[in-house]
């Protein structure tokens, strides 16, 4: 894995282009997106390139931290490519 010692940042934006906003941490960061009645997808990602990507159908047991959600992919982000590892 890749030796990072700088800040992480993400900008998110709305669809719309109505809202914007920039996040920054240490140790990582989680962006979770609710489709209400569909469920939800998280993308996880820590400040030394591994991330991980988990979907959760239905929104009637949140709380529930990563019990019960389907892991789509896990790998590392490199600096000139992404490593993936799609369970199954």
């Amino acid at each position: 894995m890749p030796n990072n010692t700088g800040r992480l940042e993400a900008q998110l934006r709305a669809a719309s282009g109505r809202s914007s906003k920039v996040l920054k941490d240490a140790e990582g960061i989680e962006a979770v997106v609710e489709v209400p009645g569909r469920g939800t997808l998280t993308l996880s990602v820590q400040s030394g390139g591994g991330y991980s990507l988990r979907v959760h159908p239905g929104t009637d047991d949140r709380g529930q931290g990563d019990a019960g959600r389907d892991l789509v992919a896990v790998g590392v982000l490199g600096v000139e490519e992404v490593v993936s590892v799609v369970p199954g």
